[in-house]
């Protein structure tokens, strides 16, 4: 029997709630204290993944958000010293933003609470769903690289 997208997607969705329900305190007591929120938080995981430094007008439209919004949260996140612009080798005229080391460091710090949450359910699992997880997840994570 070949499963719908739909239900999938519902699978999907009832487990990744169920992981967030379980490990999502410990990530938004560090977003807390980090005093960030979750356009702050999408911009630094994007910038962080990125090869390149993006303008804000660029970073926008990968965020999916409106230029206004994107500079007022990049403005915020370059007051708090996490991220920085600078002006393009080739055009002085633009400004294109990258992460700084404090930057690296908060989204290194949300990265490990994320993962210490999916270690939390993972070893949660008993060890043959743990096995038919990985053996699924393996050529879909490949696959994304």
């Amino acid at each position: 029997m070949q499963v719908t997208a739909d239900k999938l997607a519902q699978d999907l969705l009832a487990l990744w709630m169920h992981m967030m329900r379980g490990g999502v305190s410990r990530s938004i007591a560090l977003l807390d204290g980090l005093g960030l929120g979750l356009h702050q938080i999408k911009t630094l995981d994007t910038l962080h993944a990125r090869g390149e430094d993006p303008t804000v007008n660029e970073l926008a439209e990968l965020l999916g958000l409106s230029l206004p919004g994107t500079s007022r949260n990049v403005d915020g996140l370059i007051r708090a010293g996490l991220v920085e612009r600078r002006e393009d080798d080739r055009d002085r005229r633009m400004k294109r933003l990258r992460l700084t080391d404090a930057g690296r460091d908060a989204i290194e710090r949300v990265n490990a609470a994320r993962l210490e949450g999916l270690e939390a359910f993972t070893d949660s699992l008993p060890p043959e769903q743990r096995d038919a997880l990985a053996a699924a997840l393996g050529p879909i994570v490949k696959g994304l690289a």
